[in-house]
């Protein structure tokens, strides 16, 4: 029987990449709620694995290191695979993270600079890039972007910030083709485990193809349990898993938005199931057997 309250989340954010959250902010959070396996999966960085470490220790939750990388493939230019088990400071995985971290700043500067000559236009002042970049941390994403022109009153909400803004000011990601994601992972001691399907495709045939072309380059699990997936595409996940020989996995992708999902819960009423932490450990012990 599913306990009512969670104790493990796989997929959370932290203000290193787009959440609002500080890792010890995110890692107090969690031990208040007895979510006591937590893995930090801030987007290409995994700067906020130390004193997200230090605040395990000290507040007694398991803290996993764990990153989601962004990929593309064929026409789908956004794929998220999420990582976990690695070696934060393998040298090969620490210096393509070093580079994917620089295009990303200046890919959110060249926004920036875009957002402002339409702010200009519509006669707004614009936006202040330190201001911009002490909100990011260095890790500049669309949602500071999105925050900071809430707070300046140029937008009521951020769906306007995106609408109005963000979307029309887009500049293209930096990305990992799936077998050089699999690849860097698998030589730090990881294993990877493909994001949230349902915000690429809810279509079965789409993400059967792709979780049977990922398994064949190395993919180990599927993100079955996530707040965009409705109960019947959960288990529609959990049946291919079964077929194709993949883990399942599963977290909120909680971001700290008051809109956004809430720490080990998928719903309201639908905790994160222990068994994704199980089904980890067990992947990824499966895993450093067959590199040793």
């Amino acid at each position: 029987m599913m306990s009512p309250y969670p104790s493990v989340d796989l997929h959370t954010h932290t203000t290193y990449s787009d959440g609002h959250d500080t890792p010890w902010e995110l890692v107090a959070k969690a031990s208040e709620l007895g979510v006591w396996h937590l893995a930090i999966t801030d987007h290409d960085t995994v700067e906020a694995l130390p004193e997200a470490l230090q605040a395990g220790d000290t507040l007694g939750v398991d803290v996993i290191s764990g990153i989601e990388l962004t990929v593309q493939y064929e026409a789908y230019d956004d794929i998220h695979m999420l990582a976990y088990g690695f070696d934060p400071t393998h040298a090969a995985l620490s210096a393509r993270l070093h580079d994917l971290q620089a295009y990303r700043v200046q890919r959110g500067l060249d926004m920036l600079q875009r957002i402002n000559v339409r702010l200009s236009a519509l006669g707004k002042a614009p936006l202040d890039r330190s201001r911009v970049l002490a909100r990011a941390q260095g890790a500049l994403a669309r949602p500071h972007l999105a925050q900071e022109l809430v707070e300046q009153g140029h937008v009521p909400t951020f769906q306007d910030a995106f609408r109005e803004f963000l979307i029309p000011c887009n500049v293209p990601k930096g990305a990992l083709s799936p077998q050089e994601a699999f690849e860097l992972v698998a030589a730090a001691g990881g294993i990877c485990s493909l994001a949230h399907p349902g915000t690429l495709s809810t279509a079965p045939d789409d993400i059967e193809r792709l979780l049977h072309t990922f398994k064949d380059m190395g993919l180990v699990g599927v993100e079955a349990y996530h707040h965009c997936h409705h109960i019947d595409f959960i288990h529609f996940l959990c049946a291919c898993a079964q077929r194709y020989d993949l883990t399942v996995t599963g977290g909120s992708d909680y971001h700290g938005r008051p809109q956004g999902a809430s720490i080990g819960f998928i719903a309201p009423d639908f905790p994160v199931p222990d068994v994704v932490y199980t089904n980890l450990t067990t992947a990824c012990a499966r895993g450093a057997d067959e590199t040793a």
